[in-house]
């Protein structure tokens, strides 16, 4: 079975260079951008299973990313990361489909649980699907 496509939106190399490292531990294809647009676009255009968006950036919102891509690519998961851990901003982005929330900053098995758990579901709903097709 191929590995999960997980991309990481974030404008701080220590978060994504973190991130890659310890997702490619665990046998994950990963790939990170560092600006919004750069991030939206290999979205769009890429196969992913995954996405790692933090919400402030500075060339554009991530809420706003999100609503882009759960509307283009409502398979991809996306896991929101922020520094400014609000519950306000929290259950916007579950509204819009966010499928977990990690307040920064956030350990490796906060973020290896995470992203288990989002892909674990993934697969799952994909599985589901395929079995009421074949029925």
């Amino acid at each position: 079975m191929e590995p999960s496509r997980i991309l990481i939106i974030d404008d701080e190399p220590v978060i994504c260079d973190g991130c890659c490292f310890v997702l490619s531990e665990k046998a994950y294809s990963v790939d990170a951008c560092q600006t919004g647009r750069e991030g939206l676009d290999t979205l769009l255009r890429g196969k992913y299973d995954l996405a790692l968006l933090d919400l402030k950036l500075p060339d554009m919102d991530g809420m706003e990313i999100l609503r882009i891509v759960k509307n283009d690519k409502p398979d991809v998961y996306i896991i929101i990361m922020t520094g400014y851990s609000i519950v306000k901003n929290a259950v916007e982005a579950m509204k819009l489909g966010a499928f977990d929330y990690l307040a920064k900053p956030f350990s490796d098995d906060e973020l290896i649980f995470a992203v288990e758990k989002a892909i674990e579901n993934k697969r799952l709903k994909e599985e589901n699907l395929s079995l009421r097709k074949q029925l």
